[in-house]
């Protein structure tokens, strides 16, 4: 099937998609600690049946049994050398079934591993495991691939680009909202639909989360935020065991309800996940059958996100600003720490920079003689990890520009492609593979035109090439090109008439980076300044600044309120009222004191500088006891406050555990010497059968950092394993995971047995667990995720003592 002919149906009905085929395959008797994929090649009869029920329920798509079928999901079975036969057998199998009757969708899903900086696993891996998964699904014949219940926005990225290597037909990507509106990673709906638009998807959506009441909130965000057909598929509700059968509460009736009102919302795609069997599809069809998509008038915007927020670039709102300062450019002392391989000043400058109101980071590491691939992959992971804006990927260098694209967390902006045809050969692809946005110049390979109207020419060239390479013209930002006043006079004027003329004639966004008009001239922030100002009345969109400059901020200000940017005068008068602009980031004006420096370094993880911290305080006899008891805990009380007020999510909570984790692993040998003991001694370990384990080593870390010793026994453990280990090393508390449902009557099977065995209390978690369940299985605690299993943790430890 052609995106196009996909699109055609998607215009004239709602298509129905099945139901779970893992709650299926587990009623069909798969035992715990097999992968689903298994039954492919043993028991293809039975998956063959699945695919039947569907479609004689009204499915118009069905998905393949392969949503754990990379090689990286396998391997925790052992099975990754099968990735292909299982892929291969599950598309032959589902295409035979539907003979026509149905699109066989091809179904991916996560690999079980974070990406940094939640996890450790590499772009460049799972960007391979899942172009290998979707190669094998595109050879066997689907019609379109479904990409389901993705957490992790770099996660994503890596999965839609490696399908898109080898797949040029429909796709649709979904993420999962933790709490109804945010991934347990952070990203929201707005950015996910953004992201995912820039990949190349055809539809966007939402699956599995909690019920379909929970992400309706979703789907109402989606349907604002893109013009891409909306899929959703809800789970039928959160699992239950009644007589030791998993039950799911929502029953077809009401999902179809549900169904209808996603519809109503704008939704193109519906179908069902956990726990959502044939008469929930059956529901679905008789509910939908005679309604028609619901038109959705959304006019393309210019965006750009980080992990969990996303900008749009128009000219209604305030001006936004990128910060040019990650720049070595003529800056000795900037240049020098980085060859040396402290990247502090990075971290800073990106935290200073949005402090004082860029919005978006401009990162450049052109050092001449170093490498500026590794340097722009480090700065790029220490920028993300300090500052929540996007980032401006600034470099001629196209190895040093992917090296950085593949590590980004949301839609960055490209610094810059010229239009030389052998830049744009090269550059355009970068673009349009890892969806980006692009800054274009006006360059031939004859240099920089003269007149207006030649960089026009140049300008449209690159709108057209970029069109050509899948581009849209909302992600292009022509540079009109700044040049020194004091070489020439008449530079400013061709400057401003040329973005006049690409927003008159090509109709994008421009960029122009401001401070290059007043080299070679003293006072230089005045002429910028005044530069700006005239610029922004020209129909400047994205000005490249010096943030900390008063001048700067103050035009920017009075700029914005003359242009109808600034309704009421709200924002001037709260910037300034009656006070002059002060300037925004002295550096030695920021300066704390070094316990409130090293609070700040575990509170905003900071590994870049918390060992030196905890170093200097240790130099001036602070005492070890009082800096883990006062600091460093009190730093992670607070990240666990943050998280649960949804300020902080998983990304934000293991960097600040690395951090304490490194600045504590200084203070242990003194620790020692002090005569300190652990909290208490906590067993984690994954239920015999799940193969699971993310959840559990973050809440390793945590409560690692929180005093406890912690001995982690790994994935698919039994109670005797646990049992013993409990006895040897005195455990006080033991703490259980399971994330699949198959496993739920496995965990109530093994507290029983610990607790008739030891003293140990006993804390359960997991995706599908909850605090009821804990209750009837009798837990002496939930932990709901990391943060809250350290609470439950403590608490257990203040009752038992």
């Amino acid at each position: 099937m052609t995106r196009p002919e996909f699109e055609k149906i998607l215009e004239d009905k709602i298509l129905i998609l099945d139901g779970a085929m893992g709650t299926a395959i587990i009623k069909a008797g798969l035992p715990p600690g097999k992968a689903p994929e298994e039954f492919n090649i043993e028991k293809p009869e039975t998956v063959a049946q699945i695919h039947r029920e569907y479609i004689d329920a009204g499915a118009d798509v069905i998905l393949t049994n392969t949503f754990g079928g990379s090689a990286i999901k396998l391997n925790e079975y052992g099975l990754s050398h099968k990735m292909e036969e299982f892929n291969r057998r599950a598309a032959e199998i589902a295409l035979k079934t539907a003979d026509g009757q149905a699109l066989v969708g091809g179904c991916i899903g996560p690999s079980g591993r974070y990406l940094p900086p939640i996890g450790s696993m590499e772009f460049g891996e799972a960007l391979e495991a899942f172009h290998q998964q979707a190669d094998a699904l595109t050879k066997a014949g689907v019609d379109l691939i479904v990409v389901e219940t993705m957490s992790d926005i770099r996660e994503l990225r890596a999965c839609l680009i490696g399908i898109r290597e080898v797949f040029n037909g429909p796709l649709i990507a979904h993420m999962t909202f933790s709490d109804g509106f945010n991934t347990i990673t952070g990203t929201d709906p707005e950015t996910a639909a953004a992201v995912m638009e820039a990949l190349d998807v055809d539809a966007v959506g939402v699956n599995c989360s909690t019920g379909p009441q929970e992400i309706e909130g979703v789907v109402k965000v989606m349907a604002h935020s893109t013009a891409l057909p909306i899929s959703v598929e809800p789970n039928a509700g959160m699992p239950t065991i009644r007589d030791g059968e998993i039950c799911y509460p929502a029953t077809p009736e009401e999902m179809a309800a549900y169904s209808v009102k996603f519809a109503q919302l704008g939704a193109n795609i519906i179908g069902g996940c956990c726990g959502c069997g044939p008469d929930h599809i059956r529901a679905n069809k008789t509910a939908l059958g005679g309604m028609k998509p619901v038109p959705r008038n959304v006019k393309p915007q210019s965006k750009l996100c980080s992990r969990d927020q996303t900008i749009i670039i128009d000219d209604n709102s305030p001006t936004i600003i990128i910060g040019e300062r990650i720049n070595p450019t003529g800056r000795k002392k900037f240049a020098a720490e980085i060859t040396t391989g402290s990247f502090s000043i990075v971290r800073a400058e990106a935290d200073r920079q949005v402090k004082a109101g860029a919005m978006i980071i401009d990162v450049n590491m052109g050092i001449p003689g170093e490498d500026e691939p590794a340097l722009m992959r480090r700065a790029v992971k220490v920028v993300q990890s300090a500052v929540d804006v996007p980032l401006s990927l600034d470099s001629a260098n196209t190895d040093a520009l992917e090296a950085g694209l593949q590590e980004i967390e949301g839609k960055p902006l490209i610094n810059s492609v010229t239009a030389e045809n052998d830049k744009l050969n090269r550059v355009l692809p970068l673009a349009k593979k890892y969806g980006a946005a692009l800054i274009g110049l006006p360059i031939s390979e004859k240099g920089i035109p003269e007149t207006p109207e030649a960089r026009l020419k140049l300008g449209e060239k690159i709108v057209k090439r970029a069109a050509e390479a899948g581009i849209p013209k909302e992600d292009i930002y022509l540079d009109g090109l700044t040049l020194a006043v004091s070489a020439d006079s008449k530079a400013p004027e061709v400057t401003l008439k040329t973005i006049r003329l690409f927003r008159e004639k090509l109709g994008v966004k421009t960029v122009l980076g401001v401070s290059n008009v007043s080299f070679g001239l003293p006072k230089r922030a005045a002429i910028n300044a005044a530069f700006l100002t005239i610029a922004l009345n020209e129909g400047l969109n994205l000005p490249i600044v010096n943030p900390y400059s008063p001048a700067i901020q103050e035009a920017l200000l009075t700029a914005d309120l003359l242009n109808g940017r600034d309704p009421q005068a709200k924002r001037y008068l709260t910037e300034v009222g009656e006070k002059e602009i002060p300037e925004k980031a002295p550096p030695e004006a920021l300066e704390k004191p070094l316990k409130e420096q090293l609070f700040d370094a575990v509170l905003f993880g900071n590994r870049e500088d918390v060992v030196t911290l905890v170093q200097k305080l240790l130099k001036k006899k602070a005492e070890p006891m009082k800096l883990n008891d006062e600091i460093l805990i009190p730093a992670m009380l607070k990240v666990g406050e943050r998280y649960n007020h949804k300020r902080y999510f998983l990304p934000q909570v293991i960097m600040a555990a690395e951090a304490m984790h490194a600045a504590f692993a200084v203070l242990k040998p003194h620790l020692r010497v002090e005569g300190v003991e652990a909290k208490g001694t906590v067993i984690l370990a994954t239920v015999r059968g799940d193969v699971h384990d993310i959840g559990k080593n973050i809440v390793g870390t945590l409560v690692e950092n929180h005093g406890f010793k912690v001995i982690d026994l790994g994935k698919n453990v039994s109670a005797v394993e646990i049992i013993n280990r409990a006895e040897s090393e005195k455990a006080d508390v033991i703490g259980l995971s399971a994330l699949m449902t198959t496993t739920m009557e496995v965990m109530r099977e093994m507290v029983a047995e610990i607790k008739a065995s030891t003293n140990a209390k006993i804390i359960v978690g997991g995706a599908v667990v909850t605090r009821k369940f804990a209750q009837e299985i009798g837990a002496d605690g939930y932990g709901k995720d990391a943060a809250e299993a350290v609470n439950e943790i403590e608490e257990v430890m203040t009752k038992k003592y």
